[in-house]
């Protein structure tokens, strides 16, 4: 039999090899929690990032970022946490479409990129896009967005409430237009002067 000392030895050991069972399963559900959860961590990060997207030889848009982050997983995406600016031409190398938005994510399964964060938008025409939330759908080639928006053109600034364009932003159709301003062109004063 055991004397009460020994029981309590015995009890105090019992004890310390159970809180390390459980603390060693506890590292080991964390760890694998961590290497399953894939997309929490960047599988690579690429600071002061400039790409060229080619396309037949041709130079087809210019990316650059401040950071990207590439994740995996099964829904993987591209950050851009810190911004990104992208350059677009056509098939002469003329600058067609610019892009700034101060942050973006593409979400590489649906292949629909998003731009958030006072984004800008400038077509070959000159006409100017800006909104706080703008969405690129790769497949349909198509441009939208659902917040409010506001473009200049050479003779007006229009306000509306979203808007919906091809990719290179040439045709749009804006939803529930909320103004229009007319804008003095040289043209115009000089029309005003005769």
């Amino acid at each position: 039999m055991f004397t009460q000392k020994g029981n309590y030895t015995i009890c105090c050991l019992f004890f310390i090899a159970a809180i390390f069972c459980l603390t060693s399963c506890e590292n080991n559900l964390n760890t694998v929690s961590i290497i399953t959860s894939g997309d929490k961590t960047p599988l690579e990060v690429e600071d002061n990032a400039s790409i060229m997207y080619n396309d037949s030889a041709k130079t087809k848009f210019h990316l650059t970022s401040p950071r990207i982050e590439y994740y995996g997983g099964k829904e993987p995406y591209v950050l851009y946490p810190k911004g990104i600016s992208i350059d677009g031409y056509d098939d002469s190398a003329h600058l067609n479409s610019h892009l700034d938005a101060g942050y973006a994510i593409v979400h590489k399964n649906t292949n629909l990129y998003e731009a958030d964060n006072n984004v800008r938008i400038i077509n070959r025409k000159g006409e100017k896009l800006n909104t706080e939330q703008l969405f690129w759908d790769a497949g349909k080639h198509k441009i939208y967005s659902k917040k409010y928006v506001t473009i200049q053109t050479a003779k007006q600034i229009i306000y509306g409430d979203g808007l919906e364009s091809n990719e290179d932003f040439t045709q749009y159709k804006i939803t529930n237009i909320r103004g229009t301003i007319e804008l003095d062109t040289p043209d115009d004063n000089d029309k005003v002067k005769k």
